[in-house]
């Protein structure tokens, strides 16, 4: 019933799990259902204690806007899904930033490094974007993008480890102390 399950202890315990309840027909209900469903509780109502209007009315508003917010759901999924695909289209050609990955002792991917390349082309076809950077044979999930252009590497480590390209911008260390704006009297 759940997309992801994990037992406590195979898994990074400090990770949050989500769960995600699929639909199907044992757990939806669709308009027609719903109107099967109040005709037969009006059928065999009790004659001594009727239904009231008023709770028939709010049975049928609480249905109409169930229907709406799920309507209004997947009407978001497409549009998010249609500017994703459109985002990812507008990269091919552009010069980015793409995380390099290994994955850690729990089996999840984590970022090592960055690597600098124009974009080649994007796949469509696995769902989500995947992209395709020149002189690497991998295909990058859109999560990797770290930015457009040459975005200084964040996963350096304070050693200077990192297999980036060499010729990557400073962190802006290149100040000269005597003329920081901020700290006037760093030479004092």
């Amino acid at each position: 019933m759940a997309d992801r399950l994990s037992v406590s202890g195979t898994s990074d315990p400090y990770t949050a799990q989500s769960y995600k309840a699929q639909s199907n027909d044992k757990n939806t209900i669709t308009m027609t259902g719903f109107f099967q469903l109040l005709a037969t509780q009006l059928q065999n109502q009790d004659m001594t204690s009727p239904m009231d209007n008023s709770e028939i009315m709010n049975q049928m508003t609480q249905m109409a806007m169930v229907q709406a917010m799920t309507t209004m759901s997947d009407t978001m999924k497409n549009s998010t899904a249609v500017n994703t695909q459109t985002y990812a289209a507008g990269l091919v050609g552009q010069e980015v930033t793409m995380a390099v990955t290994e994955e850690n002792s729990y089996g999840q991917e984590t970022p090592v490094d960055v690597k600098y390349a124009k974009v080649e082309w994007v796949n469509f076809t696995s769902g989500d974007p995947t992209i395709k950077i020149e002189g690497d044979d991998k295909e990058y999930n859109l999560t990797h993008l770290v930015g457009m252009g040459r975005v200084p590497n964040p996963f350096k480590t304070s050693s200077g480890e990192g297999e980036g390209d060499k010729d990557e911008p400073e962190s802006g260390n290149d100040v000269d102390p005597g003329n920081d704006p901020i700290n006037p009297t760093a030479l004092i």
